[in-house]
């Protein structure tokens, strides 16, 4: 290989992946890469609690940076809760978002994200409406299927996992406000953010 380009990709790699980089079940971040929280995340997500408890929303981090062997943890924990139903909404070690630094598990003070309570929607409506002003994306949106259950809120279906409105990734607000644009929101809409991504290196 030519030497200019392994020192670019050892460049790409110390430098670590972009804001929109594809993290998925097949494109994932080596076991070794351990960021932390990004800067900007931290300050974006400060942002936006801000925001929001102005409008009367309170809004708290449920999970944030996750390395490689802490998602392992993770996953090994779900697997013995309720193995049937991890796969819905659990990425395997290397392949959650949670490893970039830039995405977290947002809630309501005191209540689980997956609760259907009414702060939690509260909560969700507001990010749907507000998120994207900070920068961040929901990175599994409600989408609409023509079969049974006819949405991804149980089962995933057109997103690789469930609806998850707590799940959001800081992505920058130019490609934020371009997401939303092409109309990632609309549950009718096959777009989807993954779409505005690229792999790395």
């Amino acid at each position: 290989m030519n030497p200019h380009w392994v020192l670019l990709i050892i460049i790409q790699l110390l430098a670590g992946p972009p804001l929109d980089v594809r993290v998925d079940q097949a494109q994932g971040l080596p076991a070794w890469y351990d960021p932390g929280l990004h800067p900007a995340a931290i300050q974006a997500m400060d942002s936006m609690q801000q925001a929001a408890f102005a409008d009367g929303i309170q809004l708290t981090v449920y999970s944030g940076y996750r390395s490689y062997q802490d998602q392992e943890r993770v996953v090994q924990r779900e697997l013995a809760n309720n193995e049937d139903l991890a796969d819905r909404y659990l990425a395997q070690a290397g392949h959650s978002e949670h490893q970039l630094g830039t995405t977290f598990d947002v809630v309501w003070p005191g209540l689980r994200v997956e609760m259907l309570d009414p702060r939690n929607l509260k909560l969700y409506h507001w990010l749907e409406a507000n998120a994207y002003r900070f920068g961040f994306v929901i990175s599994y949106p409600l989408k609409d299927a023509a079969q049974w259950p006819f949405t991804n809120r149980w089962m995933p279906i057109n997103t690789e996992f469930i609806y998850e409105p707590w799940h959001i990734r800081y992505v920058g607000i130019d490609l934020a406000e371009t997401i939303i644009t092409a109309g990632y929101l609309d549950p009718g809409s096959a777009v989807l953010p993954q779409e505005y991504y690229r792999n790395w290196p």
